[in-house]
């Protein structure tokens, strides 16, 4: 598989990941009692693949 093709397949999987805890947290916070340490570790999770995902982008601009 190419590079780029293999970078825009991995990029897609963490936007993917992304909105999935996106929905759990927002099915944690209709709850009457969230759970905070929940939503806290989702929430470092997507901050992760967020600068994964700008790394990725930044590497897929590069010219080689």
């Amino acid at each position: 598989m190419g590079r780029n093709k293999d970078l825009r397949k991995r990029i897609a999987g963490y936007q993917s990941m992304i909105l999935k805890h996106e929905e759990k947290i927002r099915a944690e916070l209709v709850k009457d009692y969230a759970d905070e340490s929940l939503i806290a570790s989702w929430q470092r999770e997507i901050r992760v693949w967020s600068e994964t995902i700008a790394r990725l982008t930044r590497r897929l601009r590069r010219d080689w």
